[in-house]
C-alpha cells in the first residue's frame, strides 16, 4: 500500500509518523512534572482549537465567544462529579453534550447571521455566560472550586502528569481521527458546500440552517469536552478562566496553525502554548506578540503554518523525484 502512494504522500505520512513517535517518547527525555502538565494542557487546547476549526474552517462561521462552551462543559462536569458522584470521565462527556446542546440552542437564532453580526452575537453570548457564572454564588466564581482527579477504573491519572500526558495524546488522536472521518463524510461535504456558497448549497437540496446548527453543536461539543478536561486536569475551576477576551486566543491558534486542516490546530495550539509560557513573566507583551503573529500569518502565510509546511513538503518531494529521475537516467 505504501508503494502505491505518491512521493508527496509518503513525505507527509513519514513526517506525521515521526511527530507521533517524538511525542510518544518525550517523557523518556524529561519527566519534569510541570513540563508534563504543560504538554497535557496543550492536548486540551488542541481539542478546543479543532472544535473551533470545524465551525470556522468547515462551515465558514466565525465565533469570538467559544470560551463560553469551555465554561459550560467545565462547570457541568465539575458539579456532576463533585456533588452527585458521577465518574469523572462520564461527567466530562455529559459536560460536552451539555455544551453541544447550548451551542445548538444559540445557533438556532444565529444561523441566519453572517460576518460581523455573528461575531457580535457570539461575543454577547460569551459575555452573558461569564456574567452568569459570576452571579451564581454556589459556583464560588472568584475563588474557584476544587475538582476531582481524572480516574480510569479507579486509577488516578493526576497522580503523575506523565499519565495525563499520554491520556492527552490518546484524546487528540481520537479527535483527529473523528475530524478526518467527518471531513470525508456526507455531513462534512455538506458543511464545506455551505461554507463555499450558501445559495448553491441550498439549490442542491442541502438544509443550510440545519447544517449550520450541526456545525455549532459539534464545535461546542469538542470545546465543552476540552473545558471539562482542563478543569479536572488543573484541579480547580474559576470564573477568570472564561473571560470573553480569551476566545481570541483560540482563534489565534486556528489561524496560526491553518484553517480547515487536520494538523493546523495541533501546530497552532502547541506554538501558542509555547509563546504563552515564554512570556509568562511579561504578560503585558502577550497581546502585542499575538497581534504581530496574526499580522505575519495573514500577510505572508495566509494558509497558516500548515500551508508553509506543505510548500516545504512539495519541494522535498520534488527533490526526491528529481534524484530518482537522475538515477533512472544513468545507464
Amino acid at each position: 500500500m505504501f508503494k502505491k502512494l505518491t512521493t508527496r504522500q509518503r513525505v507527509s505520512y513519514i513526517a506525521v509518523a515521526l511527530l507521533l513517535i517524538a511525542a510518544l517518547f518525550l517523557p523518556v527525555f524529561t519527566r519534569n512534572s510541570y513540563r508534563m502538565y504543560f504538554f497535557s494542557v496543550v492536548g486540551a487546547y488542541i481539542i478546543a482549537a479543532t472544535g473551533l476549526d470545524i465551525l470556522l474552517g468547515m462551515s465558514g462561521q466565525i465565533s469570538m465567544g467559544h470560551v463560553a462552551y469551555l465554561a459550560v462543559g467545565g462547570y457541568v462536569s465539575v458539579l456532576l462529579s463533585s456533588n452527585l458522584g458521577v465518574p469523572v470521565l462520564a461527567s466530562m462527556l455529559i459536560g460536552a453534550f451539555a455544551a453541544a446542546a447550548v451551542g445548538a440552542l444559540v445557533a438556532i437564532p444565529c444561523a441566519k447571521l453572517k460576518m460581523q453580526f455573528l461575531v457580535l452575537a457570539s461575543i454577547a453570548f460569551s459575555q452573558f455566560i461569564y456574567q452568569l457564572i459570576c452571579q451564581l454564588n454556589f459556583l464560588n466564581p472568584y475563588r474557584g472550586l476544587q475538582t476531582k482527579p481524572i480516574t480510569i477504573f479507579g486509577f488516578n491519572l493526576n497522580s503523575n502528569y506523565v499519565y495525563t500526558y499520554y491520556f492527552s495524546i490518546f484524546l487528540v488522536v481520537v479527535v483527529l481521527i473523528l475530524r478526518s472521518l467527518l471531513t470525508k463524510s456526507k455531513v462534512g461535504r455538506a458543511l464545506m458546500a455551505v461554507r463555499d456558497n450558501t445559495r448553491s448549497a441550498d439549490g442542491m437540496g442541502i438544509n443550510v440552517r440545519a447544517y449550520k446548527i450541526m456545525a455549532f453543536a459539534i464545535s461546542a461539543f469538542l470545546c465543552g469536552f476540552a473545558g471539562a478536561y482542563m478543569a479536572h486536569l488543573s484541579g480547580y475551576i474559576v470564573s477568570d478562566g472564561y473571560k470573553q477576551a480569551l476566545s481570541f486566543n483560540y482563534l489565534i491558534m486556528v489561524i496560526f496553525g491553518g484553517v480547515n486542516s487536520l494538523l493546523g490546530p495541533v501546530i497552532g495550539a502547541t506554538i501558542y502554548q509555547f509563546i504563552n509560557e515564554l512570556l509568562a513573566s511579561a504578560a503585558a507583551w502577550r497581546s502585542v506578540t499575538y497581534g504581530i503573529v496574526v499580522l505575519v500569518i495573514v500577510g505572508f502565510v495566509p494558509g497558516g503554518c500548515v500551508s508553509a509546511l506543505r510548500t516545504v513538503g512539495d519541494k522535498l518531494a520534488h527533490m526526491i523525484d528529481g534524484k530518482k529521475g537522475e538515477g533512472d537516467a544513468k545507464p
